[in-house]
């Protein structure tokens, strides 16, 4: 189920993440040519990062390689012999989270969702391979439907009536969706759509319909689970997939593999609806999505609250109409201004990733609050 040449595209993959991470040239990740001296180019502190993350993903002692070949087989063998992968979570809040996949799940994954994907005949992946969705549904499920996968950058302005055929599967994410639609490029002949990560929202997908896609699939899943339903239209709700059992004798259902004991509980709260059909409502731990990327805008505030300039402050995720990232309010500090907004700025740059860098800042003389005392929007 996993190959040699998987393991490479994985270990591509992360270094193609943390090197967006760190603004730099993600890209050339992708070139070929450029891959003999790669590891002569990356960042040390880069390079270190990658090879920690790799090292917990296949299952063997950290160690720096003086190649991409070197690391490739050495990971190969180690997941081998461990036959497990360890994905890990955003770890927003601090620690990221280990999510233990064996390899029988990972084959009963692959199979489970296959069925749904009857008639595709090559999966274009635009998601990294080292997270639960973009190795479900672009490493094993080209295994499992015997097709072949072509990795690209995720950039809709690409020359797309060129690039796909009929029969393709497209595994994109709901912020990569939302510039398709509104660029309205047009899907080829029997093309497929699919997203994960986040919700996507009801005109996306309407708008994906009216652009021709064949079918939209949206996957509703996370790491420690993997995929758990999809749904195909804006107005469905999601199905569970068959390899799935759900309990509803408590308050908030429960859901297991077949295959195992023990029983999950889901990362949102849902409605259900005919035994196998699930609303989500709302997540329960407090994150928000911020192009596809979880985030806990409660850990932003206490680091946001934890800067010298700073009495007191808040953070939440933008209205729909505001954008799609986080802003924050701040009420100052004696002695400090809205001219310090600088130096804020940059200390938090310091200590957040990209994704939970608020892009608005509001400033007032106290907290906006609700004619109920509650917390209030701004």
């Amino acid at each position: 189920m996993l190959l040699l040449n998987d393991v490479k595209r994985i270990l591509t993959d992360m270094f193609r993440t943390e090197l967006a991470r760190k603004k730099a040239d993600a890209l050339a990740v992708f070139d070929e040519n450029s891959q003999a001296d790669f590891f002569e180019r990356v960042p040390q502190d880069i390079l270190k990062t990658v090879s920690d993350k790799a090292a917990i993903f296949f299952g063997y002692e950290p160690r720096v390689f003086s190649s991409l070949d070197l690391m490739t087989d050495y990971a190969y063998a180690a997941f081998l012999h461990g036959r497990k992968l360890t994905f890990l979570t955003s770890g927003s809040t601090g620690t990221p989270k280990r999510c233990i996949h064996t390899l029988a799940m990972i084959e009963e994954e692959a199979y489970g969702v296959a069925p749904d994907f009857k008639g595709v005949k090559r999966v274009v992946s635009l998601v990294p391979s080292n997270h639960m969705y973009g190795f479900t549904f672009t490493v094993t499920l080209p295994h499992a439907l015997n097709v072949p996968a072509l990795v690209l950058p995720a950039l809709p302005t690409q020359p797309w009536s060129d690039i796909l055929q009929e029969g393709d599967l497209i595994a994109g994410f709901p912020l990569f969706w939302n510039y398709w639609a509104r660029l309205e490029n047009p899907f080829p002949k029997g093309v497929h759509a699919m997203s994960s990560t986040a919700p996507c929202k009801k005109e996306i997908i309407d708008a994906l319909y009216s652009l021709g896609a064949s079918q939209f699939t949206e996957i509703y899943g996370a790491s420690e689970t993997g995929a758990i339903a999809r749904r195909h239209h804006s107005t469905d709700a999601f199905e569970l997939f068959p390899f799935w059992d759900v309990s509803l004798t408590d308050d908030q259902p429960q859901i297991k593999r077949k295959s195992q004991n023990s029983w999950l509980t889901l990362p949102d709260e849902v409605e259900t609806t005919q035994g196998r059909f699930l609303i989500p409502i709302k997540r329960s731990d407090a994150c928000v999505q911020v192009a596809g990327i979880n985030v806990f805008p409660k850990r932003v505030e206490e680091v946001l609250a934890a800067h010298p300039a700073v009495k007191a402050c808040r953070v939440r995720l933008m209205r729909p109409e505001e954008g799609e990232r986080l802003k924050a309010f701040i009420v100052l500090n004696e002695g400090y201004t809205q001219e310090h907004l600088g130096i804020i700025r940059t200390y938090l740059a310091q200590r957040l990733t990209v994704h939970e860098l608020p892009r608005t800042f509001t400033f007032g003389s106290e907290l906006p609050v609700s004619a109920m005392g509650k917390d209030a929007d701004w």
